[in-house]
């Protein structure tokens, strides 16, 4: 029979192993569970829907893309589809990592233009593009001339392709934008009143104005249907027109 010297010494082992290794266990699981691969993802998507500022000149402006993911995405500046450079800008620009944010302190009419983020890390990738109207100009404050009756309401059947056709007249535009609109959590305006819509072209994303006239739908679903606007801007009012397409399963 053991003594009582010995049970309680192997008592006293048992208990230090289970002290060494439960810790261990736990700190490999967190480790395991911190190490979980991770997209990128907008930490506010409402707040990624606004797409277009005009601002009065001097005015600072902020573009955010917050995001989150694992590992911690990166986060790279664009304008018009090249990378953005301090010394591509007076006066330069800021960067606030931890804010996800691009600051441009006193725009001027030359800062004008497409800023595109773009957040990835090695599982993904997001991209979001903001569109900088300053409202300096020395033109007069004109309205773009669309052309009557373009687009035209559409009917497609399913799986076949749709163009659309938008004229602006003129040059008093320095922007036009292709937008389907949409709907958010069954709501087709947003708060302000402001109507819920993707864009599906752009000017300044390496598209030549002609190319902006058409709107080509390739093989087209049930979820293509809806009302689609094209619209025309400049430093100071836009001009838009808008039509439907129906989609149905044969003619």
């Amino acid at each position: 029979m053991s003594s009582p010297c010995c049970f309680k010494l192997l008592l006293s082992c048992i208990l230090l192993v289970l002290l060494v290794q439960f810790p261990q266990a736990q700190s490999r699981a967190a480790t395991e569970d911190t190490e979980t691969a991770l997209a990128p993802q907008w930490v506010m998507p409402e707040k990624m829907k606004k797409q277009l500022h005009a601002v009065p000149a001097s005015r600072t402006v902020k573009f955010r893309c917050q995001a989150t993911g694992n590992p911690v995405p990166s986060l790279r500046w664009y304008k018009n589809g090249k990378e953005f450079r301090k010394d591509q800008r007076i006066g330069g620009f800021k960067i606030r990592d931890h804010m996800w944010t691009l600051i441009m302190e006193s725009v001027v009419p030359s800062d004008k233009g497409n800023y595109t983020c773009v957040v990835e890390n090695e599982y993904g990738s997001l991209e979001h593009t903001y569109l900088l109207e300053s409202l300096v100009n020395e033109r007069p404050p004109h309205r773009p001339i669309l052309q009557a009756s373009l687009p035209e309401n559409q009917t497609a059947v399913l799986g076949s392709d749709v163009t659309f056709v938008c004229r602006v007249m003129g040059d008093l535009w320095h922007h036009m934008q292709w937008l389907k609109h949409i709907t958010v959590d069954s709501r087709n305006e947003a708060p302000g009143g402001f109507p819920y819509v993707h864009i599906l072209k752009a000017t300044g994303l390496n598209t030549a104005d002609k190319e902006m006239e058409v709107l080509t739908l390739r093989n087209v679903t049930l979820n293509d249907a809806g009302k689609y606007t094209c619209l025309a801007g400049n430093s100071f009012v836009i001009a838009y027109h808008s039509a439907w397409l129906t989609v149905v399963d044969s003619v």
